[in-house]
């Protein structure tokens, strides 16, 4: 589902909260960490406690590939699909302000309003792709904890209302490692290795031009696309970020891959990877879609389930069905420690046993036989 798609105006509360009522808010996420929710339940719920704390009129939330902050799916109050592409370009290569610098920065959170001193329109994103629809600031997020960025909430008022204050970025600020362990915590709960009952089909290359449009595509491309957006003309927006990455000049990157995993609706998994073009036409992008490997889904599976490094280790040794004192002997160990570590994973996966594990973790690429 693309964000802003079936989109609602909701008034809110833009009176200035105490720090008593935004205690209450970090306490009442943070209650959320355990709660049985999904992806979009979550992010509903989310957005209705941080509207009590936060007052703002539209909303925008996509989730991200923790490793590149490029999104995966989205929802929101906020219908902006006609300026996608553009808006999506000015949020990855900047002007007063961009996506990434909240992604890799010191700082998770940020108003528009402050990057430009008070004058909205310094910003050509704000001019081009905000103001149109009546928005006047926006707060942004990046929904990062230690195992990456799951996401970035956005929060906008209208062009009459107040801009968001100082205190309502640091509250912003503080909640981005919760708000991540609740986005990481939900796709959890969601996600499997579940690669779908129908074989993938081979790599699809689409080629975009400098504005990000569609040139050129192979056939395997369509069959692709009616996975990744079923239903919908428009292209993942992962795409066009894409795109704006590496058309993103030297100085202004900030060294993050051009390269996405989604899990597409049917559950397959797939990888979408982007490079810039030479020859005659500059400015030109190959984007190539093709199947997820086992590692690739075993490395964010692992990351959404919270596991350590050692964690890690020892399930990807249990794909070679290794017994108890054989990954004690791998991994330098002793059994004790071995059965404790499969205790917390265990515990923080949901799943009962190593062959559980395996077909989480790996679905059919997993090989060998695995003990009990």
């Amino acid at each position: 589902m693309l964000w802003g798609r079936g989109a609602t105006h909701n008034p809110s509360n833009l009176g200035v909260m105490g720090e008593r009522e935004r205690q209450r808010c970090r306490e009442r996420l943070e209650a959320l960490r355990d709660a049985a929710l999904g992806p979009e339940d979550m992010r509903h719920t989310a957005i209705a406690e941080l509207r009590r704390a936060v007052g703002f009129d539209r909303w925008c939330w996509p989730l991200t590939d923790p490793d590149t902050g490029l999104a995966t799916s989205g929802i929101g109050e906020f219908d902006f699909a006609p300026s996608l592409p553009r808006l999506v370009a000015l949020e990855e290569q900047g002007d007063v302000s961009c996506k990434p610098e909240l992604i890799v920065g010191l700082r998770a959170s940020a108003a528009l309003s402050a990057a430009t001193g008070g004058d909205l329109a310094r910003s050509t994103r704000w001019r081009e792709c905000l103001r149109p629809y009546g928005i006047g600031d926006e707060l942004m997020t990046a929904c990062r904890d230690p195992q990456g960025c799951w996401g970035s909430v956005e929060l906008m008022r209208d062009a009459a209302d107040r801009p968001f204050t100082e205190d309502e970025v640091r509250l912003l600020e503080g909640l981005a490692p919760t708000l991540g362990t609740l986005v990481r915590r939900s796709v959890a709960r969601e996600w499997t290795s579940d690669t779908g009952s129908r074989a993938a089909p081979p790599p699809g290359t689409l080629i975009l031009d400098e504005r990000l449009s569609s040139a050129a595509w192979t056939p395997a491309l369509r069959e692709w696309l009616t996975d990744l957006a079923p239903g919908g003309p428009m292209l993942p927006p992962a795409m066009y970020e894409l795109g704006a990455r590496v058309l993103t000049p030297a100085e202004r990157a900030h060294g993050l891959p051009p390269r996405v995993r989604l899990r597409t609706p049917s559950g397959r998994w797939s990888v979408v990877e982007a490079a810039p073009l030479e020859g005659e036409a500059p400015g030109r992008v190959a984007v190539t879609v093709r199947a997820a490997t086992g590692d690739e889904i075993f490395d964010v599976l692992s990351k959404a389930h919270g596991l350590s490094a050692r964690e890690r280790q020892l399930a990807a040794l249990v794909r070679t069905g290794l017994a108890t004192g054989q990954l004690a002997r791998a991994m330098r160990i002793s059994p004790y420690t071995v059965q404790d570590h499969f205790k917390s994973i265990f515990a923080k996966t949901g799943l009962r046993s190593r062959r559980e594990l395996v077909s989480h973790l790996v679905g059919h690429l997993a090989a060998g036989t695995h003990r009990d």
